[in-house]
């Protein structure tokens, strides 16, 4: 090889390194921008090839792994930072984050103490930089959701009245105190501190998100929905309102849009199961049964002991009928995991093999949980009307459209129950009021003219019966009740 040529080589061996260093350099700083915008899948795949040799590859590589669910690996590149330089505040603020998001509380405020040991706490606004002061905000914040989380909300206030000092226009700030006094269900000094947030930054999707929390802690659901919707709209990186808005869409039996909320979710936290079980759940809303299994086989092969994907697999197993495979599924769920909507699906099991008492003992479970829970009235009653117990059957569904089921079928239940029960003016009144929400219950008619015909309203119970029909064309007791009530 000739002089010429090794030059040549080396030449482009020097050329090619150095542009790799350089596009290095470019995904570094574009990855940690995009992390610092809240872009958390664009900033981890920007940041996966970097090498981790510096503090801040370490700190945003690990923060992008948390965001978006790979809890196991951001703690490693956490670590990693604070190896790198364990006198900066930031990787332990992340780490106490992490611990919170686990329930470990005492270690997340351990990790938030450590970070504040390397804050300039000592100094006032006016002599620190702008970026100090975003980096006290952040860390402070994040310590008073910790205490909100573990309960401890005075403490959460100081956190935040101490960030106060430092910027009293901060929006993140008042989120924070909107989120404790969330906490404490004081709504109204929640939601001055949520719309001080939007004063402050108008269309802040984090305050839009508080105050869809509020309308759903007060059972305002569509009030709580448009909040979602708006949030997630604010922020499209805004992984909490796309899947409380799958939530919402879930509760009010709208599956599609559930399904599209969840699979958003899913792309903006790929590493965490949760999104993929509430998916497998949204399709289960809409009968998608095969599929939602699939979803919940792939989160139970990666960690069989998950409780969510137990008890959603469980739910399918129900409405295939194969009641063993769903009550070992229950079983494998963690009893502090369970909450009354899981016990509501328990009891339908024995329902279904109409052994009421062990049903009954499942919904009592739920009322334990929640006193409140007004689908678990609308369960019990279901239950205590497949015993024909009607008495007690109309009182539980009664309690449910007390305390504002969405589910119109209770108020169908409870005409049902009147009519057996005798009491035909008050099952035509309740009946009237479900068509009121939805005229597009066919059995809504058919048993409102069977009470008006219970006091003689011939008239009234020949329309109910002939609107009836319009739903069930070949339904023969309806054509007989025709001739009988319409002298046709």
């Amino acid at each position: 090889m000739n002089m010429f040529t090794k030059f040549l080589l080396r030449t482009v061996t020097f050329i090619v390194i150095f542009a790799a260093a350089i596009n290095a350099q470019d995904n570094l700083e574009k990855g940690i921008k995009a992390v610092k915008n809240g872009d958390y899948v664009g900033g981890l795949n920007l940041l996966k090839g970097v090498s981790k040799d510096s503090y801040e590859a370490n700190l945003y590589y690990g923060i992008a792994l948390f965001q978006t669910g790979s809890e196991k690996d951001a703690e490693k590149f956490l670590k990693d930072a604070v190896k790198k330089d364990d006198e900066r505040p930031e990787a332990y603020s992340v780490l106490g984050e992490l611990y919170s998001s686990q329930k470990n509380y005492s270690g997340a405020a351990s990790q938030f103490e450590t970070a504040k040991k390397y804050l300039p706490l000592n100094k006032t606004k006016d002599d620190l930089e702008k970026e100090e002061i975003a980096t006290i905000i952040d860390v402070l914040s994040s310590e008073a959701e910790n205490f909100i989380a573990d309960g401890k909300v005075d403490k959460a206030i100081t956190s935040l009245t101490m960030a106060k000092t430092y910027d009293d226009k901060n929006p993140m700030i008042y989120v924070g105190l909107g989120d404790a006094y969330l906490a404490r269900g004081a709504f109204d000094p929640a939601k001055s501190n949520y719309d001080q947030a939007l004063k402050y930054k108008p269309n802040y999707a984090p305050a839009l998100f508080g105050l869809g929390k509020i309308s759903f802690k007060q059972k305002k659901y569509s009030a709580a929905l448009e909040n979602y919707i708006k949030s997630s709209e604010a922020d499209n990186n805004f992984a909490p309102a796309f899947f409380e808005k799958g939530l919402m869409f879930y509760l009010l039996d709208k599956f599609t849009d559930a399904i599209e909320a969840f699979e958003r979710y899913d792309q903006l936290v790929p590493g965490s199961p949760r999104g993929k079980t509430y998916l497998a759940k949204a399709r289960y809303g809409k009968g998608e049964y095969d599929e939602a299994l699939t979803i919940l086989n792939d989160v139970l092969a990666i960690d069989p002991n998950y409780s969510e994907a137990n008890k959603y697999t469980a739910y399918v197993m129900i409405e295939k009928k194969e009641y063993d495979k769903a009550e070992q599924y229950f079983k494998k769920v963690k009893e502090e995991d369970l909450n009354s909507e899981d016990y509501q699906k328990w009891s339908k099991i024995y329902v279904d093999k109409k052994e009421y008492s062990q049903a009954y003992a499942m919904l009592d479970k739920a009322l334990a949980l929640d006193e409140n829970d007004e689908n678990t009235y609308f369960e019990y009653g279901k239950a205590l009307f497949a015993e024909q117990k009607y008495g007690d059957a109309r009182v539980k569904f009664g309690k449910a459209i007390e305390l504002g089921i969405l589910n119109v079928a209770a108020y169908v239940y409870a005409g049902i129950c009147d009519f057996y029960l005798n009491e035909f003016d008050k099952g035509a009144e309740i009946l009237t009021k479900s068509m009121e929400l939805n005229p597009n219950i066919a059995s809504a008619y058919l048993w409102r003219a069977n009470n008006f015909a219970g006091v003689s309203k011939n008239a009234e119970a020949c329309a109910d019966y002939q609107k009836y029909l319009t739903f069930e064309p070949n339904d023969t007791f309806a054509q007989e009740q025709v001739k009988k009530f319409c002298g046709k």
